[in-house]
């Protein structure tokens, strides 16, 4: 697992014999209010900054969705990768003030308002095209499209693999969203059976059942290490089918739940480390003299959930050594 690779790098990172380092990860579940200044938590924007705006009066983030702009992201980074070996779930209210599809003329099709997860470095890349196949990659994401014409109003939650071709995950729910309503959806992805579930209510109350997105067998793998809500522009569509949006709202309460880590506690010790490990990954112990070369000097799985030693069979014939543990399912 990649979740909190960068996370259990740098807690494990110590000098054997100089120093003894304990620490303790646990799971996390990030809620945000907006009710002081994100930007003070590690949110960010990303393109186009005018599209979001933080209300402090309201204390809520009010967004706009306009595809004659180009892609841009209110963002917060995760503590590490998501896949889809991960269970996760996001969350967040929704009120629309104004949307409307077709506003221009070269594209006067249905196009998606959206948030949820993405890969920053791809969502960032010049040549990202959300409006075009196989432009997306590395998505897992709540949209919504607007009804144009024949055109029907779907929410189309979508999985959207590293290398972009098909299959995708993805469901269509037929469902209209009003203006002035006090929505709320969640998004639950279950590693074991490889099925996100979504869900929403319309002001407090249970809204309509949503379907279900089962990844096929075929779907190769995602990996996601950034929530966003997403403003994507509508450039490099196929001009028969291209659709353009400009809609206004706001959102909040957004709550964003990933995995335990799969190092619970971690303890250095001269010529290696102990650390409390879960059954099923693959833990590795790195050593370097520089911080910059680093090679590896012992590798086991955990056959259960308990205290694991990892030791440089070298210890005593080097005079400092930096030790790193990194953490993988196979």
């Amino acid at each position: 697992m990649t979740a909190f690779l960068q996370k259990c790098r740098s807690i494990a990172s110590a000098v054997i014999g100089l120093a003894c380092l304990e620490a303790q990860l646990s799971g996390d579940t990030i809620e945000e209010t907006f009710t002081t200044d994100p930007s003070l938590r590690g949110w960010r924007s990303w393109g186009d900054g005018s599209l979001f705006h933080w209300d402090a009066t309201e204390q809520r983030l009010n967004v706009a969705w306009d595809s004659a702009r180009p892609n841009s992201f209110f963002a917060l980074p995760l503590p590490g990768s998501l896949t889809a070996n991960d269970d996760f779930r996001f969350a967040f209210d929704l009120t629309l003030e104004s949307h409307a599809v077709g506003v221009l003329a070269s594209q006067p099709g249905t196009f998606q308002i959206a948030a949820g997860l993405i890969r920053k470095n791809d969502a960032l890349a010049t040549n990202y095209s959300r409006g075009s196949f196989p432009g997306p990659k590395n998505t897992v994401e709540w949209t919504w499209f607007g009804e144009a014409g024949a055109v029907s109003a779907s929410l189309s939650p979508v999985m959207i693999p590293s290398d972009g071709r098909l299959p995708w995950g993805y469901a269509d729910s037929y469902v209209t969203l009003e203006t002035g309503r006090h929505y709320r959806f969640e998004l639950a992805y279950s590693s074991t059976h490889r099925t996100a579930r979504m869900s929403m209510l319309t002001d407090g109350q249970p809204g309509p059942q949503l379907t279900d997105i089962v990844l096929p067998a075929n779907f190769t793998r995602f990996q996601v290490d950034t929530f966003a809500i997403s403003n994507y522009s509508g450039a490099g569509q196929n001009p028969l089918y291209a659709g353009s949006v400009l809609a206004r709202g706001w959102i909040d309460n957004i709550s964003i739940t990933v995995p335990e880590p799969p190092i619970l506690r971690l303890r250095a010790r001269d010529g290696g480390v102990n650390l409390d490990a879960v059954a099923g990954w693959r833990y590795t112990l790195e050593a370097s003299g520089n911080l910059t070369d680093w090679s590896t000097v012992a590798e086991t799985q955990a056959s259960q959930t308990a205290p694991l030693d990892l030791w440089d069979p070298r210890d005593g014939l080097l005079p400092v050594q930096f030790y790193r543990v990194v953490a993988i399912r196979p």
